[in-house]
C-alpha cells in the first residue's frame, strides 16, 4: 500500500468514526442540543479536526440521513418480482425482503430513531430529501404492486393507496419497537410475520377469499 493509499484509508476512518459518534450524541442528546465538542471528545480528535471533513453539525447530520435512507431504499430494491408467479412465492419473497429490511433498520436502532425523532424538525432541505425518498418508496411499491396485479397475484385495487399503507404499517411498527419501545424485544420473525398477513390477507381477490 502506498503512503498515499495510507492517508487515504486513515482519513476514511477518521470520517466513519466521526460519524458514528456522530450518531450517538445525535441519539443521547438530540440535533439540536448534540454540540460538535462532544463528538470530537468521543474520537479523541481536535475540533478542528471535525472541520476538516465536514462543514459543521447540520451538514453532517444531512449525510447520516442521507446514507439511511439510501441503505432503506436500496434494500426493499432488492424485492424483484420478475420470478414471482405465485401466491405461495409472493409471501416467500415478501419475508425475505421484510426481514432484510427489519435486521437493517434494527442493526441501525439509533440512526432508525434519530430518523423518526429529528429528521423532520431541523431544517427544510431535509424535509425534502425525506419526501423524496417516501416518493421513491411508493413509486416501487406502486409499480411492483401493478406488476404482482397483471399477474393474477393480488386483487384490483389503487396500488398507490396500498403501497402507502403498506410504508405506513412498517413505518408505525418500527416507531414502536425502536422508538417508543412498546413491543418488547419482538424478533424480527415476529414482525414480519405479522405484516405480511396483513398484506396477503388485504390483497386477495373476492374469488379467493370465498374459496
Amino acid at each position: 500500500m502506498s503512503a498515499q493509499q495510507r492517508r487515504k484509508t486513515r482519513r476514511d476512518r477518521r470520517e466513519e468514526a466521526l460519524k458514528n459518534a456522530a450518531i450517538e450524541v445525535f441519539y443521547e442528546h438530540g440535533y439540536h442540543a448534540a454540540k460538535v465538542s462532544q463528538i470530537v471528545k468521543r474520537v479523541g480528535v481536535a475540533q478542528g479536526t471535525f472541520y476538516l471533513y465536514f462543514e459543521g453539525k447540520q451538514q453532517l447530520f444531512g449525510e447520516l440521513v442521507s446514507d439511511f435512507l439510501e441503505l432503506v431504499v436500496t434494500t426493499v430494491a432488492s424485492w424483484e418480482p420478475a420470478e414471482i408467479d405465485s401466491r405461495d412465492i409472493l409471501e416467500s419473497e415478501l419475508r425475505r425482503v421484510g426481514l432484510l429490511l427489519t435486521r437493517v433498520l434494527l442493526d441501525n436502532q439509533q440512526m432508525t430513531a434519530i430518523f423518526f425523532r429529528e429528521s423532520l424538525a431541523v431544517a427544510p432541505e431535509f424535509n425534502e430529501l425525506v419526501r423524496h425518498t417516501y416518493d421513491t418508496l411508493l413509486a416501487m411499491l406502486t409499480d411492483f404492486n401493478a406488476i404482482l396485479h397483471r399477474r393474477g397475484l393480488i386483487a384490483e385495487m389503487n396500488f398507490r393507496i396500498l403501497a402507502t399503507m403498506t410504508v405506513g404499517m412498517v413505518e408505525r411498527v418500527i416507531m414502536e419497537r425502536i422508538v417508543y419501545d412498546t413491543l418488547g424485544e419482538a424478533e424480527p420473525e415476529e414482525i414480519v410475520d405479522h405484516l405480511i398477513f396483513q398484506y396477503m390477507a388485504g390483497t386477495l381477490s373476492l374469488d379467493e377469499e370465498s374459496s
